[in-house]
């Protein structure tokens, strides 16, 4: 990831345009290209704007202004954050030079993203400002088969009890973040509002109808999460970060 020192935007006195400076190599950015490749990104993976900022840590009126061009400076770590979360270069999202993709040391064995950031399985764990810890590896064999795309995938580790006996307290949970449309019984990293702040936390979808629920696994235990609750709840609207694809933990 590019730290803060490398990476910096400069203002031109044309204002569809900006300077960005990666790595000490000037290049000149094309805003409304820019809100273009950005848009069309997202949309290729079925995301919203506001699974994208959950994703990337960002406020999704940071997102919506450079797809429509409304700013032509957005903050020196906006972009990067964008492209951590998607595992695409900061550079090709920038000004679309270089390979797309961030290159991984074994193709035959990927890297996928661990994050220290806890996700709830009980009363929720607050979505703090997580970065990336450590990598870990899977078969591209079988993510093929599976076919799984490294760069979409993401892990967090599990806390709390409302989802056993199949996700039990420090799990790893890895999860797809390319796959955001519920599917009855599947399971699903979500955000959704917490006591003070939002919350990442992992349910069942359940499929009633035309409406969408996330329900417990284990609705009786140490936990507020006793009811199943709608999607499009207007006072606690749920969104999908990725649906749920391993889960790993030790046996007894």
């Amino acid at each position: 990831m590019i730290s803060t020192d490398d990476i910096a935007l400069v203002n031109h006195s044309c204002p569809q345009r900006s300077t960005l400076v990666v790595d000490s190599t000037t290049t000149i950015v094309d805003m409304r290209s820019l809100g273009e490749r950005l848009r069309a990104e997202r949309e290729a993976r079925q995301q919203t704007q506001q699974q994208v900022a959950s994703l990337a840590r960002v406020s999704k009126q940071a997102i919506s202004k450079i797809e429509n061009d409304g700013t032509t400076k957005p903050e020196y770590n906006t972009l990067d954050r964008i492209a951590a979360a998607w595992r695409i270069s900061t550079r090709w999202l920038a000004d679309e030079r270089g390979p797309k993709e961030r290159t991984e040391d074994d193709p035959d064995w990927p890297g996928v993203r661990g994050y220290a950031q806890a996700v709830g399985l009980g009363a929720g764990a607050e979505a703090d400002e997580y970065a990336e810890s450590h990598k870990l590896k899977f078969k591209a064999a079988s993510l093929r088969r599976k076919r799984l795309q490294p760069e979409a995938l993401a892990v967090f580790y599990g806390k709390g009890d409302s989802m056993l006996p199949r996700i039990h307290d420090g799990d790893a949970v890895l999860f797809d973040t390319s796959d955001v449309k519920p599917r009855d019984g599947a399971l699903y990293v979500i955000q959704v509002h917490g006591a003070a702040n939002a919350e990442y936390q992992v349910k069942r979808a359940l499929l009633l109808d035309d409406s969408v629920f996330f329900v417990a696994d284990n609705p009786s235990g140490d936990h507020a999460w006793t009811k199943p609750r709608r999607m499009d709840a207007k006072r606690s609207e749920i969104v999908v970060i990725g649906r749920v694809r391993w889960i790993g933990s030790w046996e007894d």
